[in-house]
């Protein structure tokens, strides 16, 4: 889902880098082959049904020196009020989409929700939260 409201559904294709050398667009096919793109920088959660959690995945590391605005402070405190173990989160971001599960993985920038049967995944961006529900 994104900032806007709308949604890409299909299989990740790849990301194109921007010019400084970091990721400025996801790829994404649907199923009528149409490549979709999608700013990185609107992406609010990215659900993957069917699959489970894959702890290979490498998150970003928190900047040095971290940031001091307002947004990095609503970033972190999320963070905080959701540890990994937290049951029955539900997250809406801009898109009024409510993502819910248990806390599975929290990073700088991201918390991660699992099903119940831990077979759907969710990664929501932790900027983008609009309100959660604990």
């Amino acid at each position: 889902t994104l900032d806007s409201g709308d949604a890409a559904a299909g299989r990740p294709a790849s990301l194109i880098t921007g010019p400084n050398g970091r990721t400025g667009v996801f790829v994404v096919t649907n199923s009528q082959n149409l490549r979709q793109y999608l700013s990185i920088c609107s992406i609010n959660t990215i659900q993957i049904s069917n699959a489970a959690y894959n702890d290979a995945i490498a998150y970003l590391p928190e900047p040095v020196p971290s940031p001091t605005d307002c947004c990095a402070d609503c970033e972190a405190t999320i963070r905080s009020l959701l540890p990994v173990g937290t049951p029955d989160v539900s997250i809406i971001t801009n898109s009024q989409a409510a993502s819910v599960g248990t806390v599975i993985r929290n990073e700088y920038g991201m918390i991660v929700l699992a099903n119940e049967a831990e077979d759907n995944i969710t990664f929501v961006s932790s900027c983008s939260v609009d309100l959660f529900i604990i």
